[in-house]
C-alpha cells in the first residue's frame, strides 16, 4: 500500500506553497514519513501519522525552548516552523556530527520495555555503532534524558559521526 507516499508528497507541496518554499529534492524517507530539502537551506519532514508528528514537533519545541543547538558536540537541527494541520516540521539542515529524527522519542517518560527487550536492543546498538561510538551515543542519550527527551530510534543515520571520527 504505497498510497500514503503520494499523500505525503501532496502535503509537502502544499506546505511549500503556503510558506513560500520551493522543494528541491528528497533527503530521506522511511516508515515515519519523508524529508525534503528546500531552497532556503531547510528540510521539511512530512510525517505519516499524527502521533509521530506530535512527538517530533514536541521534541523540537523542547529543544528550542532551551536554546539547544548541539548535544555533546553533535549538532541538533533547529526548528523553523511546524504545521499541525499538515503534520510537517521544518528544520535547519545540519552537517555531521549530528543527532536527528525525533518521531520515535518519548517526552518526560522512559519507554516501558521489558528488561530482556532493553538488553537485546543495547546489544544490537553496540553491534551497530561499535564499542567506542556506542559509549558516545549513550552519553548523548543521557544528555537528552536530563531534559526529559528519551531517544528510542537510535541508529547510525540518526546519530551520525564526523568522517574523521
Amino acid at each position: 500500500m504505497e498510497d500514503w507516499r503520494g499523500e505525503i508528497w501532496e502535503r509537502a507541496e502544499l506546505f511549500a506553497a503556503e510558506n513560500g518554499r520551493t522543494l528541491i529534492g528528497q533527503l530521506g524517507y522511511g516508515y515515519d514519513g519523508n524529508v525534503f530539502a528546500t531552497e532556503r537551506q531547510s528540510a521539511i519532514k512530512v510525517l505519516r501519522f499524527q502521533r509521530l508528528y506530535e512527538r517530533e514537533r514536541d521534541v523540537y519545541l523542547r529543544l528550542r525552548s532551551r536554546s539547544i543547538v548541539d548535544v555533546a558536540g553533535f549538532a541538533v537541527p533547529q526548528l523553523i516552523h511546524h504545521d499541525d494541520r499538515l503534520w510537517v516540521v521544518e528544520m535547519g539542515i545540519v552537517s555531521p556530527p549530528f543527532v536527528l529524527d525525533f518521531a520515535g522519542a518519548y517526552l518526560d517518560r522512559r519507554p516501558d520495555y521489558p528488561n530482556d527487550v532493553i538488553e537485546e536492543w543495547q546489544a544490537d546498538k553496540l553491534e551497530q555503532f561499535g564499542e567506542e561510538r556506542w559509549e558516545i551515543v549513550q552519553r548523548i542519550m543521557a544528555h537528552f534524558a536530563r531534559i526529559g527527551i528519551y531517544l528510542a530510534d537510535v541508529k547510525p543515520g540518526n546519530i551520525t559521526f564526523a568522517e574523521s571520527d
